[in-house]
């Protein structure tokens, strides 16, 4: 039977698998190993500081890994989103993790390096010629001093890049940002498989175990491409996947039940069916893929906003709990007295862990009264010693505030640290989440190619 096989050793690199499992995943024959390595979930810190959310170690430790079973089997190595944002200074460090395991190694493969970091000149070009971009997040029109203000801007790509690299011949792929479902889509679409079905199962194989009963992030799944459907299942024997398991991680991280839009369009599952063909395995039909008349590509990018300081104290006292709304209110009189919050633009935040520090205002069940409560009284100002100062500021108005009911004047808030005001470091915030029209898949996503021999 004709299929494409691919396999996903973990949900996220960096994080571990099963050695075991994979093992035997590799055992299967598989045509491809796939791996995620990146995604925005880690918020807003690491597009700005540009920084990887792993040590490098534990990149390194998953590399030579999966970079060993590739050469070993003579199949090709694809990776996405490297590392966490994919900017041209994580894919740099990536890049010169595989050099030196393919030298540790003694491996010798055609490389191939797909760029995701966006030119700031030709995005404000594209800005002008386009007029504004429509935003999926920000609420500001993205303007060229948005631009100038972000740390590196990365544009997610679709499966087209990868598609021409292991068209060229490409061995090992290391690509900048990408889908995540596009990493374990290119070679199935490549070979002629539905690009609705390849999808759908890259949307499966790109979180590995989470689809499967027990789910783990840190075990790995094999996915089969085939001309009329596709299946699934765990690389641990002892694992399974089931009908609900799968259809269940077709829902994650989406807006609407159905439909899963991405560069180039929107993957429909509204005919999806899942069927059960033994105890370990699932088949999916039905999912299919409608093109855009524009191909568009999500732009990314945080821009610096201040230095973040924390205190945390637990809460037990019963009557500060019951006032606890009083109090904070009393706390940010106060702060603003003493340092204009207001007006000079600092963040002062309050999340009460064991009430709404989750939710917020959204919490439904805000006349629960807890038995004791963690407070993060958190800070972003201009400086850090700023934000130091006025969460410790507050923390010392809070210990010491006057409420109704009170019993005792001092005493009523545990600190588990010491230091009690923590410096966190710089604070960002997304500035760019747009979508770019775009001439081709490939318009901003150049493809280097190197033979590397050890």
């Amino acid at each position: 039977m004709k299929q494409v096989m691919g396999v996903a050793p973990s949900g996220s690199m960096g994080s571990g698998y099963n050695i075991a499992s994979f093992k035997r995943a590799m055992s299967l024959s598989p045509d491809f190993i796939g791996q995620d390595a990146g995604s925005t979930d880690m918020g807003p810190y690491y597009y700005g500081a540009d920084k990887p959310f792993l040590p490098e170690s534990a990149y390194r430790r998953d590399l030579e890994i999966m970079l060993s079973a590739a050469r070993s089997a003579r199949i090709p190595l694809l990776i996405g989103s490297a590392t966490t944002n994919g900017s041209r200074q994580t894919l740099d460090q990536m890049i010169r993790l595989v050099h030196e395991t393919a030298q540790s190694q003694k491996q010798s493969f055609k490389l191939a390096v797909i760029n995701a970091e966006i030119d700031k000149s030709y995005l404000k070009t594209k800005i002008a010629q386009n007029g504004p971009l429509e935003s999926i997040g920000p609420e500001a029109v993205l303007t060229a001093d948005t631009v100038d203000a972000a740390g590196p801007v990365v544009a997610q790509m679709g499966m087209e890049p990868f598609m021409a690299a292991l068209d060229a011949g490409a061995d090992v792929i290391i690509a900048g940002r990408a889908c995540d479902d596009a990493v374990f889509a290119a070679m199935p679409v490549l070979r002629g498989f539905d690009r609705g079905l390849s999808l759908h199962c890259g949307k499966i194989l790109e979180c590995a175990g989470l689809s499967a009963i027990p789910y783990d992030l840190g075990e790995p799944m094999v996915g089969r491409v085939r001309k009329d459907h596709f299946e699934v299942e765990p690389g641990n024997a002892d694992y399974r996947c089931t009908t609900v398991s799968v259809a269940s991680h077709s829902l994650y991280e989406r807006s609407d039940p159905f439909l899963q839009a991405g560069p180039g369009g929107i993957n429909n599952l509204t005919g999806a069916q899942f069927e059960q063909i033994d105890p370990r395995t699932v088949r999916v039909t039905g999912s299919t893929f409608v093109a855009d008349d524009q191909y568009r590509v999500k732009l990314e990018g945080a821009e610096h906003v201040g230095y973040r300081s924390i205190v945390i104290v637990g809460i037990r006292d019963s009557v500060m709990i019951e006032q606890l709304d009083y109090v904070i209110e009393h706390v940010r009189e106060r702060a603003e007295e003493r340092f204009g919050i207001s007006r000079d633009g600092i963040h002062l935040m309050f999340r009460a862990y064991g009430r709404d520090g989750v939710m917020g205002a959204m919490e439904p069940d805000r006349h629960i009264v807890p038995k004791e409560i963690g407070l993060v009284i958190e800070a972003v100002a201009a400086t850090q010693d700023l934000a130091t100062a006025i969460v410790m500021f507050s923390r010392g108005v809070m210990q010491h505030a006057d409420y109704p009911g009170i019993l005792t004047t001092a005493g009523n808030m545990a600190y588990p640290f010491s230091p009690f005001g923590i410096p966190v470091g710089p604070a960002y915030r997304f500035s760019v989440y747009h979508l770019m029209p775009v001439a081709t898949p490939l318009e901003c996503f150049p493809i280097h190619y190197e033979a590397v021999k050890y």
